[in-house]
C-alpha cells in the first residue's frame, strides 16, 4: 500500500453546478491510506514471506495473509486518487503552476528525504544481517555501492535512492508525463473521448472495461520486468492515475461506481480468492506463472490481478464517497501532517524494530510495541521539529505558513 501527497486544497467537488464544495472523502481517504502504509511497514518485520530491511527471527502466517490481502488494491486506489487530485489541481492552476508545485510538494521531499533518510534506514539494515558492525559514519562511503549500471536506466533507482519515497518519485514523473494526456482530454476530441468511455460504461458491468488495459500491461511487461517497482509497476500505476483524472471528468463514472459497487465488489473478491487459489496449486511456481508464459495459465493470474485492483480500489473508493464526507479539525490536522508523517514513518519503523526484534520476547509484545511506539515517535517528529520550524516545513512537502489545527500545541 501507501499514499495520495497532493495538496488537499486540490480536492474539489467537480459538477459544474452549483458552488464549489470540498471532497472531504478523498481527504479522509488520503489520511487512511497513509496510516494503511504505515501499518503495512511496521508490520512487515513479522511476516512469513515479504523480505524487508529488518525481520524477527519469529513470523507470523496470519500477519502475512493480512498483508497480502491489502497488496494487489492498496495502491493501485493510491494513484487513483491522486490523478483525481491533479484533475482539480489542473482546475485552478497552470500547467506551469501545476508542475512548480509538484517540485516542492514532491520533488524536493524525495530528494532531501533521500540524502537524510535513506543512509540511516540502510544502516540499521546492515547491521540487522550483520553486513556491517562499524560507526554510522563509517558506513557512508560505501552505501551506494551496491547500484548495478543496468539499474541507472529503471525506476528500481528510484527506490534505489530513495526506499520508501519511491512514491513521491513515481507521483512526481506522472504528474509530468501525464499534462500532454491532461491537456488532449481537455480539447474536443479529448471530452468526446470521455463521453463515449462515459456511456460505455453506464451500461450494466460497464465499468469492469477498465480492467482489460491493466490486463494487457501486466501481460506485455511483467514478463519482462516482474521486479516490484520496476516498469511494471511504474506504467501499471500510471494507468490508475490517468484513470483517476478521467473518473473525476464525468459525472456518469460515479454514478455507474455507485450502481455496480457490488458488482465492483464481487468481482475484487473473485480475483483475489481466484488468486489465492492458483498460488496454492502453483506453490513457489507461482512467480514463474507470472514471469513467462510458458504456463497457459499466466495471463489468467495476471487477469487476478487486475479484477483485484480494479474492483477493490472502486468499491472502497465508493465507500468513502458515501461514508465520509464530512468536514473537521482533525482532517484538517491530518490533511497537513500526511507529508512528514509518510517522509518519516518507515525509518522510525526501522531504527526501532532493529533493537525490538532483538528483545527476548514472544512475537505478539514485539508486535505492539513496534507498531504503537513507531507510531508515537513518528508524530513527536513532527510535532516536535517539522511543524514547528518553517524551513523544515518547506523541505519536507509543507506549506510555510502555520495554521491553527487540532493536535498538540
Amino acid at each position: 500500500m501507501a499514499h495520495s501527497v497532493n495538496d488537499p486544497s486540490d480536492l474539489m467537488e467537480f459538477e459544474t453546478s452549483g458552488p464549489s464544495t470540498r471532497l472531504h472523502y478523498l481527504d479522509w481517504l488520503r489520511v487512511a491510506l497513509i496510516l494503511g502504509v504505515f501499518l503495512y511497514h511496521a508490520l512487515h518485520p513479522f511476516d512469513s514471506t515479504i523480505d524487508w530491511h529488518i525481520k524477527n527471527d519469529e513470523q507470523s502466517i496470519i500477519v502475512m495473509l493480512i498483508l497480502i490481502l491489502v497488496i494487489p488494491w492498496g495502491l493501485p486506489l493510491f494513484f487513483l486518487v491522486s490523478g483525481a487530485g491533479s484533475k482539480f489541481s489542473l482546475r485552478r492552476r497552470s500547467n506551469r503552476q501545476y508542475i512548480r508545485e509538484r517540485v516542492l510538494r514532491l520533488a524536493i521531499p524525495y530528494v532531501i528525504g533521500s540524502i537524510l533518510l535513506t543512509p540511516i534506514q540502510k544502516y540499521f539494515e546492515a547491521r540487522h544481517w550483520g553486513d556491517y558492525e562499524g560507526s554510522f559514519f563509517g558506513y557512508l562511503p560505501d552505501l551506494w555501492g551496491d547500484i548495478e549500471p543496468t539499474m541507472w536506466f529503471s525506476p528500481l533507482t528510484l527506490t534505489e535512492f530513495g526506499l520508501h519515497l519511491w512514491f513521491l518519485a513515481f507521483l512526481f514523473l506522472y504528474s509530468v508525463l501525464a499534462v500532454p494526456i491532461f491537456d488532449w482530454f481537455k480539447t474536443e476530441a479529448g471530452r468526446a473521448f470521455i463521453a463515449r468511455l462515459g456511456r460505455m460504461v453506464q451500461r450494466r458491468g460497464g465499468i469492469l472495461l477498465f480492467v482489460i488495459p491493466l490486463t494487457l500491461v501486466r501481460v506485455a511487461i511483467q514478463p519482462f520486468f516482474p521486479e516490484e517497482h520496476s516498469w511494471l509497476d511504474f506504467v501499471y500505476m500510471f494507468v490508475f492515475f490517468v484513470m483517476g483524472y478521467v473518473i473525476y471528468s464525468d459525472t456518469r463514472f460515479l454514478a455507474v461506481i455507485r450502481r455496480d459497487r457490488w458488482l465492483l465488489l464481487a468481482c475484487g473478491l473473485v480475483g483475489m480468492v481466484g488468486g489465492g487459489a492458483m498460488g496454492a496449486i502453483a506453490g513457489d511456481e507461482l512467480f514463474e506463472w507470472t514471469s513467462n508464459f510458458t504456463m497457459p495459465w499466466s495471463p489468467i493470474v495476471m487477469l487476478t490481478f487486475a479484477l483485484t485492483a480494479w474492483g477493490w480500489a472502486l468499491f472502497v473508493l465508493d465507500l468513502a464517497r458515501v461514508h465520509w464526507n464530512k468536514a473537521g479539525r482533525w482532517l484538517d490536522y491530518a490533511n497537513e501532517a500526511i507529508m512528514p508523517f509518510y517522509l518519516f514513518h518507515q525509518p522510525v519503523i526501522i531504527v526501532l524494530a532493529f533493537y525490538v526484534v532483538q528483545w527476548d520476547v514472544g512475537i505478539v509484545p514485539k508486535m505492539i510495541v513496534v507498531v504503537f511506539g513507531s507510531f508515537v515517535l513518528t508524530m513527536v517528529v513532527y510535532e516536535v521539529l517539522i511543524r514547528r520550524i518553517k524551513p523544515l516545513r518547506a523541505a519536507f512537502g509543507m506549506k510555510p505558513n502555520m495554521r491553527v489545527s487540532v493536535g498538540p500545541d
